[in-house]
């Protein structure tokens, strides 16, 4: 009776450790931030829409150990889902009064560092998802990290641009 209990305990705690995070769109946004030469204005325009292969309204970024309850507030109803992991942000994807997708990304992997716009701050409608996105240096260590902010408010982080990073240096 144990080797059958032993095995089916650990297929129960893969599935439970398992999220429902979108791989496939994390792997599109991470393309489309990292990838490419920015244009002559000095950043990558990015339609997210393109990215998605779902319906949704409005996205919703989170950042980390964000339980169900702040989640839940933010996006106007009650949502059950995990909390976002530390070290990792959120973007929710939300078309009436449901989640349609989710992707949790790792900071580490991709330092893409989501920035408000106005009356958006982290709600960004699908009809303004227009995103300016470009990499610069920041810190003592000139670490990497990838902007994303709608395209409207580039001016609101334009001196980010001027913070180029060294040749060869790598988002971390």
């Amino acid at each position: 009776m144990n080797r059958y209990i032993v095995p089916l305990l650990v297929l129960l705690a893969l599935a439970s450790g398992c999220s429902d995070s979108d791989d496939k769109f994390n792997e599109k946004l991470m393309a489309a931030v990292t990838e490419g030469e920015v244009g002559p204005q000095g950043f990558k325009t990015i339609q997210l829409a393109d990215l998605t292969d779902f319906d949704w309204e409005t996205m919703y970024y989170f950042q980390p150990n964000e339980d169900y309850k702040a989640i839940s507030h933010a996006i106007g109803f009650k949502w059950t889902g995990d909390p976002v992991k530390h070290g990792y942000r959120r973007l929710l994807f939300v078309k009436g009064e449901q989640v349609v997708s989710y992707t949790d990304y790792d900071y580490e992997e991709l330092p893409l560092f989501v920035y408000g716009c106005q009356d958006d701050k982290w709600v960004y409608p699908k009809g303004r998802a227009e995103f300016a996105s470009f990499k610069y240096c920041s810190g003592t260590d000139s670490s990497a990290v990838y902007a994303f902010i709608p395209v409207r408010c580039i001016g609101n982080i334009q001196e980010l641009m001027e913070n180029t990073c060294p040749e060869g240096t790598e988002a971390e």
